[in-house]
């Protein structure tokens, strides 16, 4: 009799892994039964596409979700492609999901992320027309903002997150060169007068020895306040962190110079939209 009921136990675990890993498979590769479950899916997708967004909203860490918060974002051609076909199938997808069997706030729901994800489809013969570097809201001078501003600092573990974003952003620089130089073959160069703005700034940030820098002083100022850690750990990632700085993150920076340096002849003063092709 016992045993009997073992084996019934066992039939209904292992009914219940094979009808969760189903849900599973179809809620990640394929359209979702549910419709808030799609909702929640495209959002998901979103946020941990990008690993600073997610760091910025902080939603996750308080379910013990952190290893996205030592990454930075993929700034790769290949990744804003993969980007675009999301949406596409995204789109598609919404559209399955009949109207008339929506609710009413399911309905406002889809026609707003409708809405949003057919102008990320329409957007993808624009993808090129703007310039990622520039001296308002560029990628150089929101990685240091980001890194004092927002990369949370509240334990160890979140210490050596620090060090593993410094130590990704030349990947991360890599990624956005291949990006400009897509940009430069298609003649959309920033203006003048931007090249020359953020040409200084960056010239600016790797010209500050890199114990005064911003990504190692906000640490030190930051670091202080985690109480797990002895003087001799915060010796230890200060170190660390200054030596990443001069290491990785200024080499980084160089090349995006060179590149910025070499493109700047190239470049005119008609500045407008009527300058891209």
């Amino acid at each position: 009799m016992f045993k009997r009921i073992l084996k019934w136990l066992g039939a209904i675990i292992a009914l219940l892994v094979i009808a969760f890993g189903v849900f599973l498979t179809n809620l990640i590769w394929f359209r979702p039964w549910s419709l808030n479950l799609f909702y929640e899916k495209v959002f998901a997708e979103v946020l941990f596409d990008h690993p600073e967004l997610l760091s910025t909203l902080g939603l996750v860490e308080q379910f013990g979700i952190t290893n996205h918060n030592g990454k930075l974002d993929d700034e790769s051609p290949a990744h804003q492609q993969r980007e675009c076909d999301r949406w596409k199938r995204d789109l598609t997808q919404l559209r399955e999901y009949p109207l008339d069997r929506q609710s009413p706030s399911q309905k406002l729901s889809t026609h707003v992320l409708d809405w949003f994800l057919q102008m990320q489809v329409e957007g993808e013969k624009w993808q090129w027309h703007n310039y990622p570097v520039n001296q308002l809201f560029g990628v150089q001078n929101q990685f240091p903002s980001f890194m004092a501003n927002t990369h949370r600092l509240l334990s160890r573990k979140d210490c050596e997150y620090y060090l593993k974003r410094l130590d990704a952003l030349p990947k991360k620089f890599d990624q956005l060169l291949e990006n400009l130089k897509i940009r430069e073959q298609k003649q959309i160069l920033p203006p003048r007068f931007v090249v020359e703005e953020v040409l200084k700034e960056m010239t600016d940030f790797i010209g500050t020895p890199a114990s005064e820098n911003i990504l190692a002083s906000s640490f030190k100022t930051r670091a202080a306040k985690i109480a797990e850690l002895s003087e001799a750990q915060r010796a230890d990632f200060q170190g660390r962190v200054e030596t990443a700085i001069s290491g990785r993150v200024y080499p980084a920076y160089q090349k995006l110079i060179d590149y910025f340096r070499e493109i700047l002849p190239k470049t005119t003063s008609d500045d407008g939209v009527w300058k891209l092709p």
